[in-house]
Formats: C-alpha cells, sequence, structure tokens
C-alpha cells in the first residue's frame, strides 16, 4: 500500500503558499463538476482537524479551486466529507 501523501499547493488570503495534504477527490454526477477535500492540518477549538472543500476546475491542464455556491452541493460534498471521516476512523 502507498502510504505516501499526496499534497497541493493553496494560497491563503494573504496570497501566501501553504501546503495542503489532498484527503479526496471525486465527482458529483449529479452537478457535472468535481470537487476537493483537503487540510492543512490545523486543529480548530474542539481538538478536531480542519476540513476544507472546493471545485475543482481544470482549464487547459491546470487547475484552480472555486467556491462551492449552492446549498445542494454543500449537501453532496458534506455526503462524501462523511464517507471520508468514516474511513478514516
Amino acid at each position: 500500500m502507498d502510504d505516501k501523501k499526496k499534497t497541493i499547493i493553496v494560497l491563503d488570503e494573504s496570497g501566501n503558499e501553504k501546503e495542503a495534504e489532498i484527503l479526496s477527490a471525486f465527482t458529483v454526477k449529479k452537478f457535472n463538476k468535481n470537487y476537493i477535500l483537503y487540510t492543512l492540518n490545523e486543529v480548530d477549538e474542539n481538538e478536531m482537524v480542519k476540513i476544507y472543500a472546493s471545485e475543482l476546475i481544470e482549464k487547459d491542464n491546470m487547475y484552480s479551486l472555486g467556491a462551492i455556491e449552492s446549498d445542494e452541493e454543500w449537501a453532496a460534498v458534506k455526503e462524501v466529507m462523511k464517507e471520508v471521516a468514516k474511513s478514516e476512523e
């Protein structure tokens, strides 16, 4: 089994580069969109690791992250997040 973590570089609000660990990338067929779950391994006030979700947009063989805008999309992404959390237990 390959235990090597896959990472991406994301920019924070100040434009600083941060290395993020990819937790999952998936497609929601209902929306015909790709999404990515990632973490910067930050811990919140409840001692839980923060997980971020974004739309994964491909254009000209380059990828960028986009906001998940609708409540319906968020509901679908949250279902996948629950499955990822269960598999990590």
